[in-house]
């Protein structure tokens, strides 16, 4: 394996951006039988030239299928860095933002407030954010707090904690879910299942903002992640303050997920999925398996997405399921050939 210099990452990252941004303009051209591909070109190169004749196609270019593939984007890659961040502090490769119970503490405060009525929208931020947010938070606090021991975090205490906590949570949406009327059970269930809209640009935009924070802290611990990798008594005699960086590392993935799951619902397989695929292909280290899970994770996000709104055309499949049954057999193919299983 290389030695990973300044001059590698930034080839490597910008190498893999551009890839990223081809491959996000391509998928812009398929959607529903309403724009053919070929009308979509056209549409796309008269953008870019200044001169684009039909609203219709630029209303379908630029205010549906574009802020889903950003969306996408943004919840893909949020989603596989804090599953890489995770797996990192807690050493063990099935820690991923649903099994600590984080995802479904986000969920829960979604449901929560779409079982309330609560629709309020400021300058981007919805109430369903502000909800997923503090859900994730605190369920953030509680399974730090049952598995902190002797003001240590174990890693082994901390997925347990998070293990308990997420099947009490899911048991709690499960009582919302029986006590709401047939029309809000409809929203739940399918929002459930991960699914992407379209959403406003201002959304986008806070969504992004969230997401931009919590992948900064985790970024910015990237090489403590490194010496995490050896045991913690290992990386304390090397100088690293070790249950602060968990500390960190443990709030900027509860605001990436809270970013992702506000919007999209809970989505699986992309939190174990991507980071895992990305160290078979790429090493250990996590100065680049970070970044390069935020792009792998966006990109992948948005083809399964494309494949979701198109495969039954017109109707639409929710992602998450698109998420599972493409990503589980992919994984598992990955690990068999590289005789890990």
């Amino acid at each position: 394996m290389q030695t990973l210099t300044l001059k590698r990452w930034i080839s490597s990252i910008s190498i893999l951006s551009l890839l990223s941004l081809i491959v996000s303009l391509a998928l812009l051209l398929y959607g529903s039988d309403a724009l053919k591909p070929y009308d979509a070109l056209i549409g796309l190169k008269s953008f870019f030239t200044g001169n684009i004749q039909s609203e219709t196609v630029k209303t379908i270019l630029f205010q549906v299928r574009l802020p889903r593939i950003i969306l996408a984007l943004i919840t893909g890659g949020a989603l596989a860095t804090a599953g890489a961040g995770f797996q990192a502090i807690l050493k063990n490769p099935l820690a991923d933002p649903y099994v600590l119970g984080i995802s479904s503490g986000a969920a829960l405060g979604v449901i929560v407030s779409l079982y309330l009525g609560v629709f309020i929208s400021i300058a981007g931020i919805s109430s369903t954010m502000v909800f997923a947010f503090a859900g994730a938070m605190l369920t953030l606090y509680i399974v730090y707090r049952l598995g902190t021991v002797d003001n240590k975090i174990p890693p082994h205490t901390m997925l347990l904690s998070g293990v308990m906590v997420n099947a009490i949570i899911f048991a709690a949406i499960l009582m919302v879910v029986s006590i709401s009327d047939s029309l809000n059970l409809y929203k739940i269930l399918f929002w459930l299942l991960g699914y992407l809209s379209s959403p406003d640009y201002l959304t986008l935009l806070a969504a992004f903002i969230f997401a931009f924070i919590g992948a900064l802290i985790l970024f910015s611990q990237a090489k403590s992640l490194n010496i995490l990798t050896m045991d913690d008594d290992t990386a304390a005699t090397l100088g690293l303050n070790v249950e602060r960086i968990k500390k960190l590392v443990l709030v900027g993935g509860a605001l990436l997920v809270a970013a992702s799951v506000s919007i999209c619902g809970p989505i699986s397989f992309i939190g174990i999925m991507i980071p895992h695929t990305i160290r078979l292909l790429a090493g250990y280290d996590y100065r680049f398996i970070l970044p390069v899970s935020m792009i792998g994770g966006g990109v992948f996000l948005a083809v399964a997405d494309t494949v979701a709104r198109t495969l039954l055309s017109p109707a639409e499949i929710p992602v998450g399921i698109i998420t599972a049954l493409a990503g589980g057999p992919f994984f598992l193919y990955l690990l068999r050939t590289r005789r890990l299983i």
